[in-house]
């Protein structure tokens, strides 16, 4: 679980929850950030920033459109 909250605090330190983004800068389309849902124009950049993340951390990052794990 430390892993995990560690991953979103990393998510969160590149862009703000939605419920806190006052600059409209984030690319989540929905808040708080438990699931990461994404702006369609954000999408490829923060989901490879996202699974980087998820990566370096241990974790697994699943892409439900494209039923696969992300590398």
């Amino acid at each position: 679980m430390e892993r995990i909250a560690a991953f979103v605090s990393a998510l969160l330190e590149r862009w703000p929850d939605l419920t806190e983004d006052e600059d409209d800068i984030s690319p989540w389309s929905t808040g708080p950030l438990i699931y990461f849902p994404m702006r369609w124009s954000m999408a490829v950049e923060a989901s490879a920033y996202a699974a980087g993340v998820a990566s370096s951390r241990g974790l697994n990052c699943f892409d439900p459109q494209a039923r696969q794990l992300r590398p």
